[in-house]
C-alpha cells in the first residue's frame, strides 16, 4: 500500500495553480497525491489550520499575504516547523534568490520551470521529510523506553530486596527458627531501603534544582567555604574502602591552601561523592586499561579546579553533551551499569548554583575526566547574582562545522572565515580533504552542519553526502555544497542528491555566513522541538516523585531497626511478630507506590498505549474475569473488616479491548473503596455490579463513607482531567489516574457518582462490540 501524501499549493494566478494540481495528480510521484489549493498566504494558513500538509509550493508575490510573510508565520508555529516549504516563483535575480534562501525556504524555484526538474525535488523533499520524522520517532521512542527501563530496574531491584528478605523473615520470625540469618535478612532489608531512599532523595532533590526551589535554598544558606580541599579529602577517604573492595587504587594529595570560595559546603560534599564514585564504578568495569583513579586540585586563573580522572572504560566523545542530561546512561547494558542517570544531573545542577562549571572530557575505551571549576570568593568584590531565570542575553551558541574540501588552501581560508565569524554562533571548524577523511571524522565527533566541495579524491562529494544521509544519526545535520560547478545541471544535481544549500565559488563571505547560521538555526530549532517533547515527558516523570515515598521507606527502615535491637535483647515471639507487622505494612505500601509509579510513568510514555495495541481483541467473558477479580479482593478486604459483595454471573455482551486493563482497572477501584471504608467504623461494605444495555456495559463499584468534601472535589478532578497531570490530595490519588488512564485507552469513561447519604460508586463505561459493524 502506498504511502499518502498532502501538498499545498499557494499561487494567485489561477492558470498555474491549476495546471501545477494537474500535474501533481496525473504524473506518478510515488505517492497517493492529495492536492490542496490557496489563492494567497492568508488562505493558505487557514487551510493548514485545518490539514496539515506534508509538503508547500508557494509563489511569493501575493495580494493580502505574500509568500514570505506566509513563510513566516509557517514557521512560527512549532507544529509546522518540519513541513518542507519550495518557493515557485517568477523572481529570479540574484539578490531575489538570496533573500528567499535567508527566509527559510527549503528550495527555491524560479519561473518558468521544468516539470520533470520540479517533481523530481518534490520528490526528494518529501523522501528527506518522511525518513527524518521516522528517525525522530525512533529516537523518541528509544529515549522514551530507556527511560522506563531505568525506572523498572532501579525502583523494582531495591523493592525486590525488601519484599523477599521480608518474607523469608517473616517465616523464620513465626517459626522462631534459623535466629543466625535473622541479621542477614534484616540487613537485605535494610540495603533496599538504603537504595530506594536515595534513588527518592535524589530524583527529589533534580525537582528542586528544575523548579528553583534549590535555588532559593542556596541564597539562603551560601556562605563562604575555607576547607575545599577538606571536603575534598574526606569524600576520598570515605571512598577508599569500597575502591579497595573493587582493586582500584586512588590517588591524592591534599592541597592545603586553596582559596575560599562562596557555596554550600553539603553540595560541594554531593558533588565530589558523585564523581568519584563514578569514577571508581568505572575503573572496576571489563575493559578499563587500567586500575587508578586521580584526584587533584588546582588554581587557575581567578578559579578552583577538582579534578577526577579515571582509567575506566571511558565514552565516546560525542555523549559528552548528553552525560548531564537527567535519566541519560552510555551503554547501559553493556557496561552493566546501575544507576538511574540521576547523579551527573545533579551534580551539573549544584555546579551551577555555585556559578561553576563541569567539563567532562575522554575518547572511547581511553578513561575519562572530569573538571569543576569553582569561581573564588573576594569578601570585598560582589557576588555575581544567581538569578537562574535572568536573560541570557545575546552570548554565541557553540556549533560545530565540519568542512571538506581537498584544495588545502581554500579550506583554510573557510575554516579561517568560519573561526572569525561573530554572529550568532561561535564556530568550532573540523577540516577533512575529502569525503573519506569525513566520515571518519564523523564517526568520531557529529558535527551540527557539513559543507563539502564536491570535486575531490578517494570519495568525492556526491558519494559522501549518500554515506551521511545512508547513517541515521546523521539524517538531520544540514548538508552545503560549495563547489565550482555552476552549471544549472549541476545545481539540480546537487538538490536532487539531497543537499540542503548549494553555494557556487567564487562565493562571497558576508551571503555564505548568512546562509551558514540559517542552516544551523533551523538545525537548532529542531533539535530544540525534539528536546521539548522529551524534556515534558521526563518532568512529568518527575511529577510523580512525591515525598509520600520517604513515610513507607522511613517506616520499613525504623521497623527493621527495632527489630534488629529486639533480637539482641531475646524479645518474645509477639514481640518480634509487632516489629515484623510494621516492616510487612511499610513493604506493602512501599510496593504499591512503586508499582504505581512505573504503571503511570509507562502510561505518560505511551507504553501502556503500545501494549494495549498489541493485546486489543474481542472480549467475551468480562463477567467471569469481573467476578474472579471481586473474589480474590473479597478475600484481601476480610483481612481489614471489609465485606466486598460480587454479582453472580451474567451473559455480557463482548467488548473490544484489552481485558487486563479493565480489569486491573476495576481492581484498583475496589482496593480504593476498601481504603475509605477502613477509615470508619461502620458501613464497611463494598457492592460490585454488573449492567448492560445494547450500546454499553457498565462495571460499577459502590461503597459508603463520609470522605472530605475537598477529597471529593479533588476525586472528580482526576477523572475529568484529560491527562494525568492532577495532583492527588489522597492516598490512593495515583491508582485512580491510572485507572483512568487504562479505561480511556480501551474507549471507555471511567466516572464517580455520589449521593447526599455519603454512598459513593465508580462506574466505568465501556461500548459494546458489534463484530458486523466493527467490520464494516
Amino acid at each position: 500500500m502506498r504511502q499518502s501524501v498532502t501538498i499545498l499549493l499557494v499561487e494567485d494566478d489561477k492558470s498555474m495553480l491549476d495546471g501545477i494540481s494537474d500535474l501533481l495528480q496525473t504524473i506518478d510521484i510515488g505517492y497517493d497525491v492529495q492536492v490542496l489549493t490557496a489563492e494567497d498566504g492568508r488562505a493558505g494558513l487557514e487551510t493548514i489550520q485545518n490539514v496539515t500538509p506534508d509538503l508547500i509550493v508557494s509563489d511569493i508575490m501575493m495580494p493580502f499575504m505574500d509568500g514570505y510573510e506566509f513563510l513566516t508565520a509557517v514557521r512560527q508555529n512549532p507544529d509546522w516547523l518540519q513541513i518542507p516549504f519550495i518557493f515557485l516563483t517568477a523572481k529570479g535575480e540574484r539578490t531575489d534568490i538570496h533573500h528567499g534562501k535567508m527566509s527559510g525556504a527549503d528550495l527555491y524555484i524560479t519561473k518558468p520551470f521544468s516539470t520533470r526538474e520540479l517533481i523530481e525535488l518534490i520528490q526528494v523533499q518529501l523522501s528527506k521529510a518522511f525518513r527524518r520524522q521516522l528517525s525522530r520517532q525512533q529516537y523518541t521512542k528509544s529515549l522514551k523506553k530507556g527511560i522506563l527501563q531505568i525506572l523498572n530496574h532501579e525502583f523494582r531491584t531495591p523493592l525486590t530486596y525488601v519484599t523477599a528478605y521480608y518474607e523469608m523473615l517473616a517465616d523464620s520470625v513465626v517459626r522462631f527458627s534459623d535466629r543466625e540469618n535473622f541479621n542477614e535478612y534484616l540487613h537485605g532489608i535494610q540495603a533496599g531501603c538504603v537504595r530506594l531512599t536515595k534513588l527518592v532523595e535524589d530524583l527529589i532533590q533534580v525537582i528542586e534544582l528544575k523548579t528553583g526551589e534549590a535555588q532559593k535554598k542556596y541564597r539562603i544558606n551560601a556562605a563562604p567555604i575555607y576547607n575545599v580541599s577538606d571536603i575534598l579529602t574526606a569524600v576520598v577517604n570515605e571512598h577508599r574502602e569500597t575502591a579497595a573492595d573493587n582493586n582500584v587504587e586512588i590517588h591524592h594529595t591534599p592541597i592545603v591552601d586553596l582559596p575560599q570560595i562562596m557555596g554550600n559546603s553539603a553540595h560541594l560534599h554531593t558533588i565530589f561523592n558523585c564523581l568519584l564514585n563514578n569514577a571508581i564504578k568505572f575503573t572496576r568495569q571489563r575493559g578499563s586499561v587500567g586500575k587508578n583513579v586521580y584526584v587533584a586540585a588546582q588554581t587557575a586563573a581567578d578559579s578552583v579546579q577538582i579534578i577526577f580522572q579515571d582509567e575506566g572504560i571511558g565514552f565516546p566523545e560525542k555523549v559528552a553533551g548528553d552525560l548531564f542530561e537527567l535519566f541519560f546512561q552510555h551503554d547501559r547494558g553493556l557496561a552493566e551499569q546501575q544507576g538511574a542517570g540521576v547523579g551527573l544531573t545533579i551534580a551539573q545542577g549544584l555546579v551551577e548554583l555555585h556559578q561553576g562549571q563541569i567539563e567532562a572530557i575522554s575518547q572511547d575505551g581511553h578513561g575519562a575526566k572530569f573538571t569543576v571549576t569553582l569561581p573564588i570568593y573576594h569578601p570585598n568584590v560582589p557576588a555575581p547574582t544567581t538569578d537562574f531565570f535572568q536573560d541570557e542575553g545575546e552570548s554565541s551558541q557553540p556549533a560545530t562545522v565540519l568542512v571538506v574540501e581537498d584544495e588545502r588552501f581554500l579550506l583554510a581560508g573557510l575554516q579561517e572565515l568560519l573561526e572569525l565569524y561573530t554572529g550568532r554562533y561561535r564556530l568550532q571548524v573540523l577540516t577533512a580533504a575529502n569525503g573519506r577523511e569525513g566520515i571518519e571524522i564523523l564517526q568520531k565527533k557529529r558535527p551540527h552542519l557539513i559543507i563539502s566541495d564536491i570535486m575531490m579524491p578517494y570519495m568525492d562529494g556526491y558519494q559522501f553526502l549518500e554515506k551521511v544521509r545512508q547513517n541515521a544519526d546523521w539524517l538531520d545535520i544540514p548538508f552545503i555544497f560549495l563547489t565550482a560547478k555552476g552549471e544549472r545541471i549541476d545545481i539540480h544535481r546537487g538538490f536532487l542528491s539531497g543537499a540542503e544549500e548549494y553555494i557556487t565559488k567564487p562565493y562571497d563571505s558576508h551571503e555564505l555566513l548568512e546562509l551558514v547560521t540559517v542552516q544551523l538555526d533551523r538545525y537548532f530549532q529542531a533539535q530544540e522541538l525534539m528536546a521539548q517533547s522529551f524534556e515534558e515527558l521526563k518532568e512529568s516523570i518527575l511529577s510523580l516523585i512525591t515525598p509520600d515515598f520517604r513515610l513507607p521507606l522511613n517506616a520499613v527502615a525504623d521497623y527493621s531497626a527495632r527489630l534488629s535491637d529486639e533480637l539482641r535483647e531475646t524479645q518474645t515471639p509477639d514481640q518480634l511478630k509487632e516489629s515484623l507487622r510494621g516492616i510487612q505494612d511499610g513493604s506493602k505500601r512501599l510496593t504499591r507506590l512503586v508499582e504505581d509509579f512505573i504503571a503511570l510513568a509507562e502510561l505518560k510514555a505511551g507504553e501502556a498505549e503500545i501494549a494495549y495495541n498489541l493485546r486489543v481483541q474481542p472480549v467475551y467473558n468480562l463477567d467471569l474475569m469481573f467476578i474472579e477479580m471481586g473474589q480474590m479482593q473479597a478475600a484481601a478486604a476480610e483481612k481489614l473488616g471489609v465485606k466486598v459483595q460480587y454479582p453472580l454471573s451474567q451473559d455480557l455482551p463482548p467488548i473490544y479491548g484489552d481485558s487486563s486493563m479493565i480489569i486491573d482497572s476495576a481492581r484498583r477501584l475496589v482496593i480504593i473503596a476498601v481504603w475509605f471504608c477502613t477509615q470508619q467504623r461502620d458501613h464497611r461494605q463494598v457492592h460490585l455490579e454488573v449492567v448492560y444495555n445494547a450500546q454499553e456495559t457498565y462495571l460499577s463499584v459502590r461503597f459508603q463513607s463520609e470522605i472530605d468534601t475537598a477529597v471529593l472535589d479533588n476525586m472528580q478532578a482526576i477523572l475529568a482531567d484529560e491527562g494525568l497531570g492532577q495532583i492527588g490530595m489522597f492516598e490512593m490519588a495515583p491508582s485512580l489516574n491510572i485507572a483512568k488512564g487504562y479505561v480511556r485507552l480501551n474507549n471507555g469513561r471511567l466516572e464517580l457518582a455520589h449521593d447526599p447519604n455519603n454512598t459513593h460508586t465508580f462506574i466505568i463505561t465501556l461500548p459494546v462490540y458489534h463484530p458486523k459493524t466493527a467490520a464494516a
